[in-house]
């Protein structure tokens, strides 16, 4: 373990004022905390799966259902510590691995208290439910039975030491014990070069394990204070008849991750601020040949709207000659593995989800057929995001007052109402005022935030406490904040100098959008990925900015625009017009009539920021410009 070096040097990095961004292994995964695990196992439980008819031969799992479940499904599993997901594997052989970690199956560390960050202790386990073997012992003993998967270390999380281990053990019936068949250990390096899974491959030939009751169980050494030590796991598979030369690989076509998103710029954004611009008019499919032969290959997506109506269909048609992963790699034909969405997402008056069905299939039969459908999910709520849901990482800015900002345009005035921000779930502590943050929002500068537009009150991260907390927390703004069209950086800064953790998705690339400052001016991140970060907005605008707020109509000219002491507003249409200028908090500062096609507003006794500048003719709104009065 290298934890206690790693902590020392993020240390030694802020004393010498060597401050930077960085990424490290969350202390708890909040991610395990959907609905589809809602009751713990118990001593009733128990005993019914005791009761319950042992498994036969074969034995199959590659988790494909990770888009919608967190937990091993339990038809096969007798626990549920691993944590089934789409975004921790690198390059895997279908959508969907089990993750082992040192955390349990509600995402606490095992050990929050640990004092010693170099040991490895037990952690998780992923034991099969009981499997009949007893045909196999007679009247000729079956040597072919065998169980293999694949495996990877690190993946996209922490890498596993020299000391962490990843183990399989098989179950003795009739003795009442359990056997190490397989073991591998970490890796004294960093990992960050290994991309690719590694087969297992175990005889079961020992005829102590050919009675009914058989089972077999994964589990892993790790450091169990937090989300350290990753091994995953794929492709789980065990029966009789194989080789360990000859049965290697199947005739399995597969999707490996959640295709992209359906924008240019975000996972998802506000019904009200989507425009047909924001989409994206293609996006990113993976599909890989998990087997020896090359083949025929089908593609096709459907959507369908929040009711479940079937609103769009894509052909992809086929491919004749996809070749073996190990050797082509990802499939690279564009009809497929970058379609043109050619579906134009219907105009919204409130919150919108769309789910988009990929579909693969062969011309000749499939080993797993479950891994040919991913479901993907396009939403269209009240916030921005760049992330997918997921963290596989935290993101942090050292140094004293240290700031992360990410970029949005609003295409529509709007009220900015919270933030949603995944802090790492640190457990229970007491807070210093040195762990209390702000959130700020900027004015674009001329590479990254300016200006600051308005700064909050001091809050501080809501660690979770007793138990429970929730997968986002959201910071609702101490006033509302209006913001008419254009760019903004929404984001905070902390005070502590080792940086607050917030959650990172290592899967979908938005590091352009993300900015930080730690003490040395504004920098855009070099590092992959997506900070889950989510501004809120609603309609709580006030009175008179309610109405055609994106009307094209200028009537008016506006300028020098920033203002100093003045502006001007020039027309020639001054009958029955007037002027309002409203301030952020949409509380008015100066209202008058326009008497002249040259009409002066004097601004010198004003407060540098955004004002909103509301023009009327005939009590009607006609035109709304944003004034900056900088002095």
């Amino acid at each position: 373990m290298f934890k206690n070096i790693i902590h020392s040097f993020l240390l030694l990095l802020t004393a010498t004022s060597f401050a930077q961004e960085g990424i490290k292994p969350l202390t708890a995964n909040i991610n395990y905390l959907y609905g589809d695990l809602k009751v713990v196992s118990n001593e009733n439980t128990s005993i019914q799966q005791n009761k319950a008819a042992s498994l036969t031969l074969p034995f199959l799992d590659d988790f494909s259902y990770s888009p919608t479940k967190s937990y091993p499904n339990q038809s096969l599993w007798s626990d549920s510590s691993t944590y089934i997901n789409s975004g921790f594997g690198i390059a895997p052989l279908s959508i969907g691995v089990a993750t082992f970690d040192g955390l349990n199956k509600r995402g606490y560390p095992y050990t929050p208290n640990l004092a010693n960050m170099s040991s490895s202790l037990p952690a998780d386990t992923l034991t099969s439910k009981a499997i009949n073997l007893a045909p196999f012992s007679s009247p000729v003993v079956d040597t072919s039975l065998a169980l293999s998967f694949y495996y990877q270390a690190r993946g996209n999380g922490d890498n596993p030491e020299i000391t962490d281990s990843l183990l399989v053990d098989c179950y003795k019936p009739l003795e009442g014990k359990w056997k190490t068949e397989w073991f591998k250990r970490g890796n004294s390096s960093p990992n960050t070069l290994d991309t690719m899974f590694k087969r297992a491959f175990i005889q079961v030939k020992d005829t102590a394990y050919l009675h009914d009751g058989f089972k077999f169980r994964f589990r892993n050494k790790a450091t169990t204070a937090g989300d350290f030590d990753h091994w995953h796991v794929d492709y789980v598979y065990f029966n009789n008849n194989r080789n360990s030369f000859l049965d290697t690989t199947y005739n399995d076509y597969s999707i490996g991750y959640i295709p992209s998103p359906y924008l240019k710029n975000y996972s998802s954004m506000p019904w009200r601020q989507y425009d047909t611009a924001d989409r994206a008019y293609k996006n990113t499919v993976f599909i890989r040949n998990n087997g020896t032969n090359i083949g025929t290959l089908n593609y096709s997506n459907n959507t369908y709207d929040k009711t479940n109506t079937f609103v769009n269909n894509y052909i992809g048609g086929s491919f004749p000659s996809l070749g073996v992963f190990d050797t082509a790699g990802w499939l690279n034909h564009a009809p497929m593995t970058n379609p043109t969405y050619n579906y134009t997402f219907a105009p919204m008056t409130n919150t919108q989800e769309y789910t988009i069905k990929h579909y693969i299939f062969r011309t000749s039969p499939d080993f797993i057929s479950q891994n040919d459908t991913v479901l993907q999910k396009q939403t269209f709520s009240n916030y921005y995001a760049f992330d997918d849901g997921s963290a596989e990482g935290g993101y942090y800015v050292n140094g004293v007052g240290g700031k992360m900002a990410t970029k949005y345009t609003l295409r529509v005035s709007d009220t900015l109402r919270a933030v949603r921000i995944y802090f790492d779930p640190v457990g229970s502590i007491t807070l210093s005022q040195s762990y209390y943050f702000r959130i700020n929002i900027w004015l674009p500068g001329t590479s990254g935030p300016g200006l600051v537009l308005y700064r909050d009150s001091v809050k501080n991260p809501a660690y979770y406490s007793n138990g429970t907390f929730n997968k986002f927390s959201e910071y609702a703004l101490t006033t509302p904040l209006i913001l008419s069209p254009g760019t903004y950086y929404i984001g905070m800064q902390q005070q502590v100098a080792t940086g607050i953790v917030v959650g990172f998705d290592k899967n979908i690339d938005h590091s352009s959008s993300l900015y930080y400052d730690s003490g040395n001016g504004w920098t855009q991140s070099s590092i992959r990925g997506s900070i889950m970060m989510r501004p809120v907005f609603g309609s709580e605008l006030p009175v008179g900015l309610k109405e055609n707020l994106t009307s094209k109509n200028n009537l008016f000219s506006i300028y020098p625009n920033p203002a100093s002491d003045q502006f001007m507003i020039r027309s020639e249409q001054i009958d029955n017009a007037s002027y309002t200028l409203v301030n952020t908090m949409g509380q008015t500062v100066i209202e008058n009539k326009i008497e002249s096609q040259q009409q002066s507003v004097t601004t010198e006794n004003l407060s540098n920021g955004i004002y909103f500048l509301i023009l009327k003719v005939k009590g009607q709104l006609v035109q709304q410009n944003k004034i900056i009065i900088q002095h």
